[in-house]
């Protein structure tokens, strides 16, 4: 493996999941819930639609800690897309999201929360060893870091 590659996983499309979000549900917590309901261990998320609110977040690549900027009003969800892998031993819901506001204006970055008005989102499964979470130690980051 190239000194450029922290991990490398090989999977195979597994099942394909389409679903709509509850009004008023919390769209992290209920893409991890279902995620782990299904026993999807690795996939591959995207979803639109539009939050009630929001927080979103960047990491402070010279503190080594996450910002959060709160969105506290009614927002599109241009595009929601992120990953499932394990961490801790359960599933985990890494997602990034494009936001836009009654102007067009778009926010983005790390999907911390947000409050579903109307969701609908995919899971594309992946089988196969799943990716696992560490912690690494140069970027103080969960990371996949034991590929093939």
């Amino acid at each position: 493996m190239g000194s450029s590659l922290s991990a490398v996983y090989e999977l195979k499309p597994g099942r394909y999941f389409l679903f709509g979000l509850d009004h008023g549900s919390e769209i992290v917590a209920s893409i991890t819930a279902l995620a782990e309901s299904l026993g999807v261990e690795a996939g591959m998320v995207s979803g639109i639609g539009a939050l009630k609110d929001a927080a979103i977040g960047y990491y402070d690549q010279e503190a080594h800690e996450y910002r959060t900027v709160e969105i506290d009003r009614p927002i599109e969800i241009a595009n929601l897309t992120g990953n499932v892998s394990i961490r801790d031993g359960r599933p985990f819901l890494h997602a990034h999201a494009t936001l836009a506001d009654s102007q067009g204006m778009v926010r983005g970055g790390h999907l911390n929360r947000g409050t579903v008005f109307a969701a609908e989102v995919s899971i594309q499964e992946l089988l196969g060893r799943p990716p696992s979470r560490s912690l690494d130690p140069v970027t103080d980051l969960f990371l996949w870091r034991d590929g093939v």
